[in-house]
């Protein structure tokens, strides 16, 4: 279990601590710029590996259909996420987007017919009370922030829905680097009808971490869970909220008030508990 610990912890920080670079880049270059280049950086972070996965399976018509839609789900994602980052409190979007987990866990009761445990129902409550008492900051653009990464977090709880139906059709590896094609084919044209393709040139290096950060995490993760026990994986890179938080406090001096510490410290205890949940 040491080394599951280890990479789950390596995961946490890799998705939480680059939040802060992303936080400036989007905030330096805009939403478009930064997703055009985080995801040129990740395909090519992690193109190597693809040596090591073997050949691209036979794509069926399933296969491929998936493939399109979680990519462009993931754009959307990326694009509402980057969005609440550009205009929110790091400390406070971070634990927000990190609901996806249990957002899925709902999607997959409603439209799959999978039993919830009846610990995350009593859960949920603690989330969504969390994530209102995070809102309340007394200002527009706190209130903005929150309803963005809800949002995110409703399409990412999505996305993870798909990625197993992916990955069992294409293996992990490819799965990653083919959904993150359709996503950057997806973005180019928005990114040229703007003319702001290119602007994420003009804070590379933030982009850099962010792109190498997100893409090394979800390989992590996937080591991680393969090692086992998956809630150990689980539970652990989900507290990349946790690492966000305490960045965006030390290293941006983001300033809360005392309710929406509150409701930061219940959307993480909640999420963690639902990870160790649903993963178990």
């Amino acid at each position: 279990m040491g080394i599951t610990v280890l990479l789950g912890l390596a995961c946490a920080v890799c998705w939480g601590l680059p939040d802060i670079a992303l936080a400036r880049a989007v905030r330096t270059v805009g939403i478009v710029p930064t997703v055009i280049g985080s995801i040129l950086v990740g395909l090519v972070a992690t193109a190597p590996l693809l040596l090591w996965a073997g050949p691209l399976p036979d794509p069926t018509v399933r296969g491929v259909l998936l493939v399109v839609l979680a990519g462009t789900l993931t754009l959307a994602g990326y694009m509402t996420a980057f969005s609440a980052f550009k205009i929110g409190k790091v400390s406070v979007v971070a634990p927000i987007i990190a609901c996806e987990g249990a957002v899925a866990a709902v999607a997959a009761i409603l439209f799959f017919g999978e039993r919830l445990e009846p610990v995350i129902l009593l859960l949920l409550p603690v989330a969504a009370v969390g994530v209102v008492l995070a809102a309340m900051s007394g200002d527009g653009e706190g209130r903005g922030g929150v309803l963005r990464a809800s949002a995110a977090a409703l399409v990412w709880g999505g996305i993870l829905l798909t990625a197993a139906p992916v990955a069992d059709e294409f293996g992990v590896l490819w799965g990653f680097a083919l959904v993150r094609l359709v996503a950057l084919v997806v973005a180019l044209p928005i990114g040229l009808a703007l003319g702001t393709a290119g602007n994420g040139r003009r804070d590379w290096r933030n982009v850099l971490i962010w792109g190498v950060g997100d893409s090394v995490a979800s390989l992590l993760y996937v080591a991680a869970a393969d090692r086992g026990p998956v809630a150990v994986a689980g539970v652990l890179a989900a507290q990349f909220a946790t690492v966000a938080a305490i960045a965006g406090v030390v290293i941006l001096k983001e300033r809360l008030r005392a309710r929406q510490w509150a409701g930061v410290v219940l959307v993480l205890v909640a999420v963690t508990a639902i990870a160790a949940t649903g993963a178990a």
